[in-house]
């Protein structure tokens, strides 16, 4: 039994994919990696947190890497990119996110990421029914469309998961106000470049972010 089968098994209640599937096309696409060898060197590097999770938007020894240098290229045009890593032990679903700019991730351990589509939104309210989880194998480059809800990736063994990150420069810093009271899309602007829907239950609704999932917190079970 292939570890996507075995996850499948853990997790019946959540539309299980991998993301050689067709079904991640509408979520995003593989990228070709012709330096894996030096992205899993230096992502080796980045360490994961014996507890939670960590998220760092800006590595300097990640940005240095001319396989860095090539996806700012290849899949954001030349514009300004930043690359860092969200690494960690989570599993929970607890929030979704999105970004007006594609985003590149690359893993050494693989992961879930849990993914949702702009359509499955419904008056700012997502159902977690509608969140699909996708197994990013070990060694594999791929580009999350624009718009296309995700937040932190879920660990597939104990010792966690490193994830990489790259995104156009600027994206998840902090803004001067933010005002989840809002109306429409402006009430989910959490970040730069960020909307955050999140669920009742976490750790974002605690800090006022807006509350935007409806239904279970998954989590994924391994």
């Amino acid at each position: 039994m292939n570890i996507t089968d075995e996850l499948k098994r853990k997790n019946p209640e959540l539309p299980l994919f991998c993301v050689t599937d067709p079904e991640f096309a509408p979520y995003g696409r593989i990228l070709p990696c012709k330096a894996r060898e030096e992205l899993s060197a230096a992502m080796e590097q980045t360490g994961i947190p014996e507890s939670g999770n960590r998220y760092t938007a800006s590595e300097p020894a990640l940005e240095a890497l001319a396989s860095i240098a090539e996806i700012g290229r290849t899949v954001y045009g030349g514009m300004p990119i930043q690359a860092g890593f969200c690494n960690g032990r989570g599993s929970a679903l607890n929030a979704e996110e999105y970004h007006k700019c594609s985003e590149v991730n690359y893993s050494t351990t693989g992961l879930v990421l849990l993914l949702a589509l702009p359509g499955d939104v419904h008056d700012r309210i997502l159902d977690s029914r509608d969140v699909r989880g996708f197994y990013l194998p070990p060694h594999t480059l791929i580009e999350i469309h624009p718009r296309v809800l995700h937040f932190a990736p879920c660990r597939i063994k104990d010792s966690g998961f490193n994830c990489l990150v790259v995104l156009e420069r600027g994206t998840n810093e902090p803004l001067d106000s933010v005002d989840p009271s809002a109306p429409g899309e402006e009430g989910l602007l959490w970040m730069r470049n960020k909307w955050l829907l999140c669920h009742p239950d976490s750790p974002q609704a605690q800090k006022g972010a807006f509350v935007g999932i409806a239904g279970e917190n998954l989590t994924l079970r391994i």
